[in-house]
């Protein structure tokens, strides 16, 4: 897991069964191309202009979603799985993360995703 909160250009949230590997410099094109990675992100950019909307992009290693201006974001959150359903997609991921990563992500999502995402905590 991995968070990336910048006030001033957004919040990027980043879960993946997949421990984050060193740089090969011998891996081929198609290994990179076709990684077996399996990921999640979700990401919320500020705008540059001050009557601008905030843009919500989420992204999986299977699809990838620009969210309309009403979409909003399920999330059913408890200590051992995390389950979001957006516009006509969904995934379960299985958390194995610190208590502190947790709380961490918990108030990152209240916080940073509030506007769009209807989050209960089971």
């Amino acid at each position: 897991m991995s968070i990336i909160d910048d006030p001033d250009f957004g919040c990027t949230i980043k879960l993946s069964d997949t421990k984050e590997k060193e740089y090969d410099e011998n891996q081929t094109i198609d290994e990179i191309i076709n990684s077996k990675e399996r990921y999640f992100l979700m990401q919320r950019s500020y705008p540059e202009e001050l009557y601008e909307n905030d843009f919500y992009h989420i992204e999986t290693s299977e699809s990838n979603t620009e969210l309309g201006y009403s979409d909003k974001i399920l999330i059913d959150l408890s200590k051992e799985k995390i389950k979001i359903q957006w516009c006509a997609d969904m995934v379960v991921i299985g958390l194995n993360i610190e208590e502190i990563d947790w709380i961490h992500l918990r108030k990152i999502l209240k916080k940073r995703f509030k506007e769009r995402i209807i989050l209960t905590e089971i």
